[in-house]
């Protein structure tokens, strides 16, 4: 097994083999590239064959001898959308695997956790072409695959491929582990890093209604970008996502991506994007999800994003487009639906929005949360979001006046629709031209050099080559660099995997041994409008005067796709059970500067890894007000800081994830000293459970002011200690503090627009309860933020089955909020547990235009069902046959049996507090038979301490059988009596109990 590193040491005689061969394979995959067919026969089978994608942004394959080529000799493929390219693929994609196992470059997880390979990954290119897929396409850990040609391939699914057409299954999924020949095979997850898809389309034909264009989940550095995922039928485009999802387009589908927490609970950004034609929801929220959408476009869908229930999730949305949307634009869950943790005063709601400079056109409300349902909009056809909010905003924070308040704020303003346009002018760069690049590694060979054996100094002639040449690009191998490679104003450094693509410097360089006098890897001029990107960065094991990057390019520079070396810093002493050597990183320590060190520079920062945690900080921006942008970035085991913002103006950061590590004590989130107009947005400060002590804050701040934080990130639970912050945020001279730890806006010394609250909302009770022949009013609330009146009001209720009536006045002044009551009437014959889903609609007249607003109401008659959920005990049982599958919510499948020698079994269930009960409903027997149904059973409520009888039932042969509830005011426990419990053998065998009741 290799010595652990950051970046294992790889074996020196692959490398030299490495280096022996490049100058024949160079030539040989050169010819073999344009010997591949420029243009691929066009499949005519299904309507998507002719799919026409957008724009190849690498338009001709560079040379790089470890890489496999799709359509190769060693690898033939069809490429014309007929012929089944399954098996050439997936075996493209397990050759890149291996070759990246075996060469440990950009090692993590190899010779731990069960990996005796190196986990580092390769590319997979692949020419311009139509390939037909038939069975999912499994993408092992860090493999990319690349798209090259003046049309960008295509992956394609035929019309009614048996693989895809029923349950959910996908195209491509990226999974957690090396190629192994014989070893398990699990999706990517939290030890599963660089794996992507780039500059490849995804078409999937009709008949396919189980069809994923990609499951896309895994940790840090992961890549969806320059992808079209064309749907059809297909069930969704994306499934899980990690960390960067740019310039992808998803059309068709009932979703375009089913957002979950990338592994192990951080953020994705999706970049400059659009989704349109979905059938139920251009984004669906799940658990958790952490979502910056910046510059995309959602049009012609029902839903742009929607959630499921009793989900949490953080949501950012700027600069963005929503058109078309039937609405609501946006859903989500009440923070008073999900279970509090135990201090609710430190999150004091656990679903955060934010939407800023945002336009909506021809849509539908803009906000609903549930399942209360109340529900926000701006009565205007076309509109700019300014600012909204769902959950905590502090403003006027780290004062004696700060202000807190809950609930959702929306400042929005009409605005013409082709205004919006701009919003989606991105400021990230396209790569340069393919055609323009020159090749290290041949350029080398022509001047009689080898580069990339990890052995030899590869300084001179790399610096030679960004003397000379615009854009060099880097194929993958270890180079050794003695100095630092200096780039002009024009200069570009271009890498496609920074896993298997490493600059590093020699271990006790003397150019870099002065802490002092700190020197990078890689240093940018002022004013450059460089672009660096696809590379790893190792300083090595003992150089204390190393630096990564030193960036001090202009506004529109780039920096993107770079990781450093994996080292997670430990202190001098471990304890006993600490890990070992086998746990890569944890024997080193140093004493470096910096990893990322912006230096009067700016520009734009994507998907960058700052893992090199012996450095004294991981991100260090100073002395600049040219703006940044920064976009996903992942901070992590750093000792004392992981962002440092010092003399800045003019920066945001979106999608910041940091995390301390083992021994986290003395690490620092972020510190902000004399910065101004900086902006933090979607925020995880993360502390890992086996921290040492406590710290008091996140993020430390000193003479700044205009500092603004979107969506925080902060809260862990008490059963683990020391893992929490001691607050947010911290004045480090006067002590003022943000002791809440999941925030959703908060600003310090914001001289910004203010917020002026404004639209339409439509709140209050989400639901109602009514007894049969009765009937019920409940209040709701219409606000009018606007400055002018509504006029012409009228309001309606639909509900199925049942008498409904709503009462407005037909003038709502501007400024001015009404009660709505809303009265339902079921009729006497309805019955007990039925579920009505009403819609209350207000119609209005704003500035001569005819308007509504809508919201759903659930009637509930006869109550809701008290016992699912509820503690429950019985006075014996059968085996497994527990007695929570009496109130499991499910009238089929598991179920309670009581034990035998107990002729008169009960279940007794604690409702939590009291009620009004009106029925009861029993499911009982033998699935599927008529036999064994309890036959006679007894209802009863403890009332002032005694059990008395409220309902029973005799001479019972059906299943289910209800119980009208007598007598039962003020109940909050109940018990069931089986005095026959079957009509054989004193069994009572229940599926399910229901309890009918209001509160």
């Amino acid at each position: 097994m290799p010595t652990p590193s950051s970046v294992q040491r790889r074996p020196r005689a692959a490398l030299a083999t490495f280096a022996l061969i490049i100058s024949v394979v160079v030539g040989s995959l050169a010819a073999e590239a344009a010997a591949l067919p420029a243009t691929p026969p066009t499949n005519t089978s299904g309507d998507m064959s002719g799919h026409k994608s957008s724009r190849s942004v690498y338009t001709s394959m560079p040379t790089d001898p470890t890489a496999v080529v799709l359509g190769s000799e060693e690898f033939p493929a069809h490429g014309d959308g007929t012929g089944d390219d399954t098996a050439a693929i997936q075996a493209a994609i397990d050759e890149a695997s291996r070759r990246g196992g075996e060469n440990w470059l950009g090692n993590i997880v190899g010779g731990a956790r069960g990996v005796d390979v190196g986990d580092g990954g390769g590319l997979v290119f692949v020419p311009e072409g139509t390939y037909r897929i038939t069975e999912r396409i499994n993408i092992h850990a860090s493999v990319r695959i690349v798209g090259f040609g003046a049309s960008r391939p295509t992956f394609y699914v035929a019309p009614s491929t048996p693989a895809f057409a029923h349950e959910p299954e996908f195209v491509f999924a990226a999974v957690r582990r090396p190629w192994s020949e014989d070893g398990p095979i699990t999706f990517g997850n939290n030890d599963t890093f660089g794996t992507g898809l780039v500059n490849v389309d995804i078409a999937v034909d009709e008949g396919n209604p189980g069809a994923v264009g990609v499951r896309f989940g895994g940790a840090q550095m992961f890549v969806l970008q320059d992808v079209d995922i064309d749907l059809a039928d297909g069930y969704a485009g994306i499934d899980h996502n990690a960390n960067l999802i740019q310039r992808v387009n998803v059309r068709g589908g009932e979703f375009g991506l089913l957002a979950f927490a990338a592994s192990p609970g951080w953020q994705t950004s999706i970049l400059d994007t659009t989704f349109s034609g979905q059938a139920q929801a251009a984004i669906r929220l799940h658990t958790d999800a952490k979502l910056s959408i910046i510059r995309t476009r959602v049009t012609d869908v029902p839903h742009a994003i929607d959630t499921i229930p009793e989900q949490s999730q953080r949501l950012y949305v700027q600069d963005s487009l929503f058109e078309d949307v039937t609405g609501p634009v946006i859903s989500l869950n009440d923070s008073d639906s999900i279970p509090a943790p135990d201090e609710p005063e430190l999150v004091r709601a656990q679903n955060q929005l934010n939407v800023v400079n945002t336009g909506v056109v021809d849509s539908g409300p803009l906000v609903r949360t549930s399942p209360s349902g109340d529900t926000w909009t701006f009565p205007a056809q076309s509109y700019l979001v300014n600012d909204a909010t769902l959950g905590l905003r502090v403003h006027d924070a780290l004062t004696d006046e700060a202000r807190r308040s809950d609930g959702v704020v929306i400042d929005a303003q009409s605005r013409a629709a082709a205004s919006f346009e701009h919003l989606l002018t991105s400021d990230i760069p396209l790569p340069p031209d393919a055609d323009s690049w020159v090749n290290i590694v041949e350029y080398a060979a022509e001047h009689d050099v080898t580069v990339g054996t990890g052995t030899a100094d590869d300084h001179a002639i790399f610096q030679q080559a960004l003397n000379e040449h615009d854009t060099v690009y880097v194929p993958m191998g270890e180079y050794l660099l003695s100095d630092t490679l200096r780039l002009r104003p024009q200069n570009n450094l271009i890498g496609l995997h920074p896993r298997q693509t490493w600059l590093t410097i020699p271990d006790e360089s003397p150019a870099f041994g002065d802490p002092d006098n700190p020197r990078a890897i890689v240093h940018t001029p002022p004013g450059g409008r460089n672009i660096v990107s696809g590379l790893g960065l190792d300083t090595a094991a003992t150089n204390p005067g190393s630096v990564q990057v030193h960036w001090q390019s202009g506004v529109h520079s780039h920096l993107s796709d770079i990781a450093t070396q994996f080292v997670k810093w430990a202190p001098e002493e471990t304890q006993p059970g600490d890990p070992g050597p086998g746990d890569p990183g944890y024997e080193f320590r140093g004493d470096y500067k910096y990893n990322f060190w912006i230096d009067g520079g700016g520009g734009s920062f994507v998907n960058l890894w700052s893992v090199a945690g012996w450095s004294d900080n991981g991100f260090l921006v100073e002395n600049t007000s040219v703006p940044g942008r920064v976009y996903e970035i992942s901070v992590e085991h750093h000792q004392h800081r992981e962002i440092v913002l010092r003399n800045v103006r003019n920066w945001e950061l979106h999608a910041a994830q940091t995390e301390d590590h083992i021994y986290g004590w003395q690490s620092q989130a972020v510190e902000l000293e004399n910065v101004r107009h900086v902006l933090f947005a979607n925020t995880v400060f993360f502390r890992v459970a086996t921290v040492l002590g406590p710290y008091p804050y996140a993020v430390g701040i000193k003479d700044s002011s205009d500092v603004v934080i979107r969506g925080t990130r902060g809260y862990r639970p008490t059963n683990v200690e020391n893992t929490r912050w001691g607050a947010t945020i911290a004045d480090v001279e006067t002590g003022h503090e943000v002791p809440e730890l999941d925030v959703a806006y908060l600003d310090v010394g914001s001289r910004g627009r203010p917020v002026h609250p404004s639209g339409l909302s439509l709140t209050g009770p989400g639901e109602v309860a009514v007894l049969p022949g009765e009937t019920a009013t409940i209040e709701l609330e219409l606000t009018n933020h606007e400055p002018g009146p509504l006029r012409d009001v009228t309001a309606s209720v639909t509900a199925a089955g049942m008498d409904a009536a709503v009462d407005v006045p037909d003038r709502i002044p501007g400024g001015h909020k009404i009660a709505v009551p809303v009265t339902v009437s079921p009729a006497a014959s309805a019955a007990h547990g039925t579920v009505v889903e009403a819609t209350v609609t207000v119609e209005f007249t704003y500035k001569g235009r005819s308007q509504s607003l809508d919201r759903p109401l659930t009637v509930r008659v006869g109550g809701k069902n008290l016992a699912v959920g509820a503690s429950v005990s019985a006075s014996s049982v059968l085996s497994t046959n527990a007695a929570t599958y009496a109130v499991d919510g499910a009238t089929t499948g598991g179920r309670w049996i009581s034990g035998r020698g107990d002729p008169t079994p009960t279940l007794t269930i604690d409702l939590g507090s009291p009620a009004t009960l009106h029925r009861a409903v029993l499911y009982s027997g033998v699935s599927g038979s008529d036999a064994l149904r309890v036959e006679a059973f007894e209802v009863e409520g403890l009332v002032d301490g005694t059990w008395t009888l409220l309902g029973e039932v005799s001479g019972n042969a059906a299943s289910p059988v209800s119980v009208p509830l007598t007598g039962a005011d003020d109940v909050d426990t109940v018990r069931l009596r089986f005095t026959t419990p079957s009509p054989t053998d004193e069994l009572a065998r229940v599926f399910e109990i229901e309890v009918y009741g209001t509160r």
